[in-house]
């Protein structure tokens, strides 16, 4: 069973994709009353389409995810078109320190995925607060990142997108790093497929897109939910994916006390291995600035 703390647009939609592709039973717990149960009962009513013949429970009470096999946490305070993602820190830190208390009462064995905003900071303000360990706690940021780039890559070079693979690393916000050197059109390193223009401007639509959205519409809703869903596969089915996700860093890449998204074997032990790559210098540099501002955030907060 996967549990869903949070059942806004986010956790509501990640928990429809999750039905959707048959990965798991769900349950999906919310604060406000009736919220998670009505979505719930939406959710059920469109189980004959899909195909979907398991559970879908909304729940206001955390003991329910008792036997729960991942927790996701996408409960807090959205971001606002003016506000960056570490403007938000102050206010979901107590939410998410509340709530990942809860996840290390009744789920002590779950695998724990974050996805609340700044992600890097409070998917390891979880791992301080649980005490689990960091192969069963990361963070969804980098996924959604890379699904970007892929994406604007694919404009810029006029072909198919899933014939590119890219990655990205870092903090899941202003500072994160398109790794240039690792991308690819169907194995042809991007450097030899298109110019360096094109692949500047698809790495700065990356880095702003996430924040565009918000602009236009207010949230984002329909990748974060599917970069949710696909992570949730990976540790339900042991399909052991190599992406980037935000992780508990202890001497990788010369980085540890925080958390931050490098790429990682994601399969159903959680972190099944932390990917060390070899980065150009540039990349290295950047990494190392994304690096100092989720520690300057870290820095403002009293952890236990």
């Amino acid at each position: 069973m996967i549990t869903i703390i949070g059942a806004g647009k986010v956790g509501s939609a990640a928990a429809f994709e999750i039905l959707r592709y048959k990965i798991s039973d769900v349950t999906l717990i919310d604060v406000s009353k009736d919220l998670a149960q009505g979505e719930a009962m939406d959710m059920i009513q469109a189980a004959p389409a899909i195909e979907f013949d398991g559970k879908i429970t909304g729940s206001n009470n955390f003991e329910d995810m008792r036997g729960s096999e991942l927790v996701i946490v996408t409960a807090g305070q959205g971001r606002k078109p003016s506000m960056s993602r570490t403007d938000l820190l102050n206010t979901n830190v107590k939410i998410v320190s509340d709530i990942t208390k809860q996840v290390a009462r009744y789920a002590p064995g779950a695998k724990l995925m974050m996805v609340t905003n700044p992600v890097d900071v409070l998917t390891y303000v979880a791992y301080r607060s649980t005490g689990f360990p960091r192969q069963r706690i990361f963070g969804m940021g980098n996924i959604l990142d890379a699904m970007r780039f892929c994406t604007y890559l694919s404009e810029q070079c006029n072909v198919s997108r899933k014939d590119i693979r890219a990655l990205v690393i870092g903090e899941h916000g202003e500072t994160m790093v398109p790794l240039i050197e690792y991308a690819s059109v169907s194995g042809i390193p991007i450097k030899d497929f298109m110019a360096q223009e094109q692949i500047d401007i698809a790495a700065c639509q990356t880095v702003t897109s996430g924040q565009e959205v918000i602009a236009l519409k207010g949230a984002t809703t329909f990748a974060p939910s599917t970069a949710i869903a696909v992570m949730a596969d990976a540790i339900l089915t042991g399909r052991n994916l190599v992406l980037s996700a935000t992780t508990p860093l202890e001497g990788e890449y010369g980085l540890s006390g925080l958390s931050i998204g490098v790429p990682v074997i994601l399969g159903r032990g959680g972190i099944e291995k932390i990917i060390e790559l070899k980065l150009s210098t540039e990349s290295k540099e950047r990494l190392d600035l994304s690096a100092q501002s989720i520690k300057t955030a870290l820095k403002t907060l009293e952890l236990d």
